[in-house]
């Protein structure tokens, strides 16, 4: 009962005496977030490389990314993905974010788009940027080859299932479903 008692006085006195000039800050929001690095990754056989990338944070930790982008082939483009992983200070990957432009794109010319993240990312260190997906407008498509597809892992771990169930004659019959 005492040890509850005084907690409750230090909890009453704390909000009687106003934290005076001087006293220790914990947390300071009005702070200026940490600058962020950009660092970009390319894929053998792209037809859109990157240029300037550049990305901020505002005091909610909500990022905001404006990237150059140039088509290096030559069919014309109707849109461009662009993945931006965010890292956090320890190299472990936050989450990602797509930034998609459906401008046309002519062969051999640049252009510039800016996007936002979908969340906030308060710790956010580095963004990652690459190119993952480009479709042209004849209506053929081109995808990064180490970008994860959740449709393809999904697939992949059913048919492995099957093959571990049923062995190779359950595998061949599911292939030719």
């Amino acid at each position: 009962m005492f040890k509850r008692s005084l907690a409750v006085a230090a909890l009453l006195a704390a909000a009687a005496f106003p934290a005076q000039a001087g006293a220790v800050t914990l947390f300071d929001n009005s702070a200026p977030p940490v600058p962020l690095k950009v660092s970009l990754t390319s894929s053998a056989g792209s037809p859109v490389s990157l240029g300037k990338v550049t990305a901020d944070r505002d005091s909610d930790g909500n990022l905001t990314v404006t990237a150059d982008y140039r088509s290096d082939g030559s069919k014309p483009i109707k849109a461009v993905r662009i993945r931006f992983e965010v890292i956090d200070p320890f190299g472990g990957q936050l989450g990602y974010f797509n930034g998609i432009s459906q401008d046309p794109l002519v062969p051999k010319k640049a252009a510039n788009m800016t996007w936002s993240s979908d969340r906030a990312y308060p710790i956010a260190a580095t963004i990652q940027a690459r190119v993952t997906d480009v479709a042209f407008a004849d209506g053929t498509y081109w995808q990064a080859p180490e970008v994860p597809n959740p449709v393809i892992a999904a697939e992949h771990q059913r048919l492995l299932q099957v093959y571990r169930d049923g062995g190779l004659q359950a595998l061949l019959k599911a292939l030719g479903e």
